[in-house]
Order: structure tokens, then C-alpha cells, then sequence
């Protein structure tokens, strides 16, 4: 291994010496990616699809969303009635590897493809009796409807917006409860808080969020726990939130884990992420802090998430034509986020929080 290192770096700075072959490294770095995609998905049709056909002697059903938490989640309505409407055919999802648990919890696949699917649905699509592909409801014109309605409408169904409901492993949930105890949170209401991160247009200001934690301790809500993880898929890492007196379980627990923690507190409040989709699924109390997206496209009117939204002009520009937002940018200094109140969401939750 230590002679591939040193010759592979040999290579490299030989190339990096020479601006002719150094352009070329961007094409050379597509290329390795889309040969370890091929290997990936050659290796699992091998592996899971092969021997799924031969056992049931039926082609399987092929799911596919890659990223997106929370919109992994709102595309189980329309599998799990594709997948009745297959007869409950097997079926397979495919998603990024750290959402694998999603489908298994909603009840629509124990087989999961924890890569991106596109090799799947070209070169391997004759494996499949159908491909199902959920793209994102407003990625092409404003929105216009729930998300869940939307990804139910690609595929010719009709849906009520209502989230679907996740299962929790019994052993799980025994697990976060034993943590919720250990960390001395026996008695009075427990809450969550996810500051993030998520794209920078999403995220209320730091000194938001600590303020709310100081106001919910001052009245009596010492209980609270920061769960998420240290980084975006598409943002990368950033800079990690403490708050004082506050539990961190931030890159300390797997999703699953996160889930049934959610399924035991009494309030989660948090960004436009995720996890408030979660709680919709899980039917637990949920504040969300909104400013660019609109939670109405998000969430049903019968969701059990409760919504802070910003009121300045521009409220809600990623569902408008231009799309201002977290890909071509703010032009008004993000002030959607940064001028909702913090007595505002104290006030939300308040409503939603047992008596302390």
C-alpha cells in the first residue's frame, strides 16, 4: 500500500507540474467517480437485485430519491401506494447511505440501494418492472402544492398531503429513553432544538437561537437537547452551536437514534429540515423557524408542526420564478431569517410545551 501511495504521488506532482496535464485532472477525478458508480451498482445487481429475482421470480419495483431528508420521507405516500397498486411486488429504494434507515422505517423497502440510482435506471432497467423517480416538486417553476401531493402527481396519484407515519425499532426508543435518564431528564417536559446546519439562508441567527434557550430555562424548561450533525451534505461542515446548560447529541447519534429521540420529547424546535418532517411523521409537537421556503408547501394544514414565519416582503422566494435562494444567493442580506423575534418562537412554544 505504502509503494501505491508513493507512486500515486509521484503521478500527481508530475502532473502538477505541467499546466497542460493539470487541466485535465477535474475530467480524470468525473471519470473515477462515474467508474466507482458503475462498480457500485454492477456489484449490488450481483449481489441484492439477482438473487431477488430468482427467489420471487418477478422483477421488483425501483424507488428513487437520493437526498433530502425530509423529502425522502414525503415521497413514502406515493411508493407505498404504487406498491399496492403492484400488488405489494419487492421493491427496492435507493437514497444516500445516511438516510438507508427511511425506507425500512416508513414501511415501504427493507432494500435499500445507499447510492445514487442513476445507473440503476439506465444501463439496469430492464431488471425492474418499474422505475419510479421522485423529483423535487418545485425544482422547475413555483410551487403550488404540498410536496407530498406534488411527488404523489408525477406518478398519476392522488394524495391528501398528509405525512406518512414512521415505526420505531422497540429497542431503539428503550435506548434513547435510557439516555434521556442518564442525562437527568426524568421529570418535566423534554426539549429538542436543531439549529442547523443547513444552507445559510435557512439557518437563524446564533444569537436567536441562544436567547431562546436562555428564555425556555428562565421560565422553566431546563430540559433541552441539541441533536443534528456537524455538517450539509451539499454545504460541508460547519461551525458547531453550544449553547449553555444545553445536552449536545450533535454527531452522537445514528438517524434512527435521532428518530426515536424525537418520538420521546415534548417539543422539537427547529430550521426548515429534516427532522420537522420527522416529527410530522412521528405526530409530535414541532416548531418550525421559516423564512425563504413557506411550511405550507412543506406540511399538510392538519400537520402536528406548529410554524414561525418571517413576515418581510420577500417571504418565501424559493417557490417563486426567479428562485431566489440558497443556490443563486440573497440579495437582501438573508434579513427573512435574521428579523424573526425570538419572543415570537418563545411564544410558540409555550403553546405547544406541557406545563413546566
Amino acid at each position: 500500500m505504502r509503494l501505491i501511495s508513493s507512486v500515486r504521488a509521484v503521478i500527481l506532482d508530475y502532473i502538477g507540474r505541467r499546466p497542460a496535464l493539470r487541466s485535465l485532472l477535474p475530467i480524470w477525478g468525473s471519470c473515477k467517480d462515474l467508474i466507482k458508480l458503475h462498480l457500485k451498482t454492477f456489484g449490488f445487481v450481483l449481489r441484492v437485485v439477482l438473487p431477488l429475482i430468482l427467489r420471487s421470480r418477478e422483477r421488483p419495483l425501483l424507488f428513487s430519491r437520493h437526498v433530502g431528508l425530509g423529502d425522502i420521507i414525503c415521497t413514502f405516500p406515493a411508493a407505498l401506494e404504487l406498491k399496492r397498486r403492484h400488488q405489494g411486488m419487492a421493491c427496492i429504494y435507493s437514497c444516500h447511505a445516511d438516510f438507508a434507515c427511511l425506507p425500512r422505517l416508513g414501511g415501504v423497502s427493507n432494500i435499500v440501494a445507499p447510492f445514487n440510482a442513476r445507473m440503476l435506471k439506465t444501463c439496469w432497467a430492464f431488471l425492474f418492472t418499474a422505475v419510479y423517480q421522485f423529483d423535487y416538486g418545485d425544482k422547475n417553476g413555483a410551487s403550488s402544492e404540498v410536496i407530498i401531493e406534488a411527488f404523489g402527481r408525477q406518478h398519476g396519484i392522488k394524495l391528501d398531503g398528509e405525512h406518512p407515519r414512521l415505526q420505531i425499532d422497540e429497542a431503539v426508543r428503550a435506548r434513547m429513553q435510557s439516555l434521556l435518564e442518564r442525562q437527568g431528564f426524568g421529570k418535566g417536559p423534554v426539549t429538542m432544538i436543531h439549529p442547523g446546519p443547513s444552507w445559510p439562508v435557512r439557518e437563524w441567527p446564533r444569537d436567536s437561537w441562544n436567547a431562546l434557550v436562555l428564555e425556555l430555562q428562565r421560565r422553566g424548561f431546563p430540559n433541552i437537547i441539541q441533536v443534528g450533525i456537524g455538517k450539509h451534505l451539499d454545504a460541508g461542515m460547519a461551525a458547531p452551536f453550544y449553547f449553555s446548560g444545553v445536552i449536545s447529541m450533535v454527531d452522537k447519534l445514528t438517524l434512527e437514534e435521532s428518530i426515536a429521540l424525537i418520538s420521546l420529547c415534548d417539543l422539537l424546535i427547529g430550521i426548515d429540515s429534516g427532522l420537522l418532517h420527522i416529527a410530522a411523521a412521528l405526530r409530535r409537537p414541532a416548531i418550525g423557524i421559516f423564512g425563504p421556503t413557506t411550511p405550507h408547501f412543506r406540511f399538510s394544514a392538519n400537520s402536528s408542526c406548529s410554524f414561525v414565519v418571517s413576515n418581510v416582503d420577500c417571504q418565501g422566494c424559493h417557490h417563486r420564478l426567479p428562485c431566489l435562494h440558497w443556490i443563486t444567493g440573497c440579495p437582501h442580506d438573508i434579513r427573512c431569517m435574521k428579523t424573526i423575534p425570538v419572543s415570537e418562537v418563545v411564544q410558540a412554544c409555550l403553546i405547544k410545551l406541557p406545563p413546566a
